[in-house]
C-alpha cells in the first residue's frame, strides 16, 4: 500500500512539474517569429495555393495549342437494317449473300466493337487558343504577386501582433514598478501616521491608490495573453504557448529619418504587389478582348482517325480518314457583339481601377509617412516627459518625508510617471510599427533586414 501511494505521488509529481513546464511561453524573437509564420501562417498557404492553381490553369491553356490524342470503344448490337449493314461493310465481312432481300431487311442481331484512335489539331482558331494562353499567363502572374503581398501583410500582421503583446507584458512591468511605489508609499504613510505625523486619509487614499493599480494590474494580466494568443494566431502555430522577448533590441534601435516622400511614392509605384498585379489584370482583359473578337474569324481544325470494327474482338476491319473541318459564324443574334463589348467594358475597368490603385498608394505612403514622423517626435516627447516624472517624483516623496509635501501631491506624481512610462513603451511600439507599416506602404518587407 505504501508503495502505490509513493508511485502515485510520484505521477502526481510529474504531472505537475509537465503542467508548470507547459504554462511557461516559448519566448521568440520578432525574426524566429516571421520565420515561423513564413512557414505555417494558413492565409498565405492559401495564397501560394492560389498562385500554384493558376499556373495549373496556364498548363491546361497551353495544351488547347498543342496536338491531342484520343482514344475510344463503342459496342453496338443491334438487328437495325441501316446500322447492321453499315457495321458488316466495317468489319469487312460483307458477301454477296448478305444482298438478298431478306438478310437487308431482316438482319439478325450484330455485334460490333468499334476502337477508333483520333488524332486532332487546330490549324486555326482566331487568335482565340493563343490569346487564352496568354491570358492564363497573365492569371498566373498576378497570382504570384498576390501571393508576394499576402506575405508582406503576413510580417507586418506579425509585427503588429508581436509589439502588441511586447506592449501588453511592458505595462505589467510598469504597472508592477508603480504598484511597488504605491505599497512603499503606504508604508510610509503608515508609519507617519503612527507617529502623529500624517492623518488617516493619507493612509486610506494611499490604499485605494494600491487597489487601483492592483485592478490594473489584473487587466493588463488578461491582455497579455490575449496578446500571446493574437501573437500565435498570427503564426499560424497555435498549438504552441509563444509570447514576445521581455525588452526586444529592436525598441531600443535609435529612430532613422525616413527618405523624402516623393522618393518614396515613386519607391511605391514600381515596387507595390498590389500595383503589379493591377497591371497583370489589365493584360488579361485585353487578352479577353482578342477572345471575344476572335469568334468573327473562321476555326479551321485537322484530324486524322484510324478505325478498327471487329464482331468478336478477333477478326477486324480497319479504316482510315483525314478531315480538315471549318467553321465560321455567320449570325449568332449579336451574342458575339456583346461579348466584345462586354470584353471592352471589362478592360477599361481594369485600367479606371489601376489609376485608382495609383492614386490610392501615393496616399497610402504619404499617410504612413507622416505616421512615422510624428511617431518620431512623440517618442522624443515621451522621453523627455518620463525624466521629468521621474525626477518629480522622487523629489515630492523626500519632501513628504519631510513633511514639505502633500500626500495626494505624491500620488499625483506617481500616477503622473506611471502614465509617462506607458507612453514612453507605446511611443517606442509606435515607432516600430509605424516603420513597419511605411516599409509596407512603399513594397518592401515590412521588417527589413537592414533593421533586424
Amino acid at each position: 500500500m505504501l508503495r502505490q501511494t509513493m508511485v502515485l505521488a510520484l505521477l502526481g509529481a510529474l504531472c505537475t512539474a509537465a503542467l508548470a513546464a507547459d504554462s511557461v511561453p516559448r519566448r521568440l524573437s520578432l525574426d524566429e517569429s516571421i520565420a515561423i509564420a513564413l512557414r505555417k501562417n494558413r492565409t498565405l498557404m492559401a495564397a501560394v495555393l492560389d498562385h500554384a492553381a493558376a499556373q495549373a490553369d496556364a498548363g491546361v491553356a497551353r495544351g488547347a495549342m498543342l496536338p491531342r490524342l484520343d482514344a475510344g470503344e463503342n459496342l453496338s448490337y443491334t438487328d437495325n437494317p441501316v446500322q447492321a449493314f453499315s457495321d458488316l461493310l466495317l468489319q469487312q465481312e460483307f458477301a454477296q449473300a448478305d444482298f438478298a432481300p431478306s438478310r437487308l431487311n431482316h438482319p439478325g442481331f450484330l455485334a460490333n466493337f468499334q476502337s477508333q484512335v483520333r488524332l486532332s489539331f487546330p490549324l486555326f482558331a482566331g487568335g482565340r487558343l493563343l490569346a487564352a494562353y496568354r491570358g492564363a499567363g497573365f492569371v498566373a502572374d498576378a497570382m504570384r504577386w498576390q501571393a508576394i503581398e499576402a506575405r508582406q501583410r503576413v510580417e507586418f500582421a506579425v509585427v503588429e501582433a508581436y509589439y502588441a503583446a511586447v506592449l501588453a507584458e511592458q505595462r505589467i512591468a510598469m504597472v508592477d514598478r508603480a504598484l511597488a511605489a504605491a505599497r512603499a508609499h503606504l508604508r510610509q504613510a503608515e508609519d507617519l501616521f503612527g507617529h502623529g505625523m500624517a492623518v488617516n486619509s493619507d493612509v486610506l487614499r494611499t490604499r485605494v491608490m494600491v487597489g487601483s493599480l492592483e485592478e490594473q494590474r489584473i487587466e493588463a494580466e488578461s491582455e497579455m495573453h490575449v496578446g500571446w494568443a493574437a501573437l500565435a494566431h498570427a503564426l499560424g502555430d497555435e498549438d504552441e504557448r509563444i509570447a514576445p522577448l521581455r525588452n526586444p533590441v529592436e525598441l531600443q534601435a535609435v529612430a532613422q529619418a525616413a527618405s523624402p516622400l516623393d522618393a518614396l511614392v515613386k519607391q511605391a509605384l514600381a515596387r507595390r504587389p498590389e500595383i503589379k498585379v493591377v497591371d497583370a489584370r489589365v493584360k488579361e482583359a485585353d487578352e479577353a478582348v482578342t477572345v471575344a473578337r476572335s469568334d468573327y474569324l473562321p476555326t479551321i481544325e485537322v484530324a486524322g482517325v484510324y478505325e478498327n470494327d471487329s464482331e468478336r474482338l478477333l477478326r477486324a476491319g480497319n479504316n482510315g480518314a483525314l478531315l480538315v473541318t471549318g467553321r465560321l459564324n455567320l449570325f449568332h443574334g449579336m451574342a458575339t457583339r456583346s461579348k466584345v463589348d462586354a470584353a471592352e467594358d471589362r478592360l477599361a475597368r481594369a485600367r479606371v481601377l489601376g489609376q485608382e490603385l495609383r492614386h490610392a498608394v501615393a496616399l497610402e505612403v504619404e499617410s504612413a509617412w507622416r505616421r512615422l514622423a510624428a511617431a518620431t517626435k512623440a517618442l522624443e516627447v515621451a522621453r523627455r516627459n518620463t525624466a521629468y516624472a521621474d525626477s518629480a517624483l522622487k523629489i515630492l516623496e523626500d519632501r513628504y518625508a519631510s513633511g514639505l509635501a502633500t500626500n495626494v501631491a505624491v500620488l499625483d506624481a506617481q500616477t503622473t510617471r506611471e502614465e509617462a512610462d506607458l507612453r514612453l513603451v507605446s511611443a517606442r511600439v509606435a515607432v516600430a510599427v509605424d516603420r513597419a507599416a511605411l516599409n509596407l506602404a512603399v513594397g518592401a518587407e515590412p521588417q527589413r533586414a537592414t533593421e533586424r
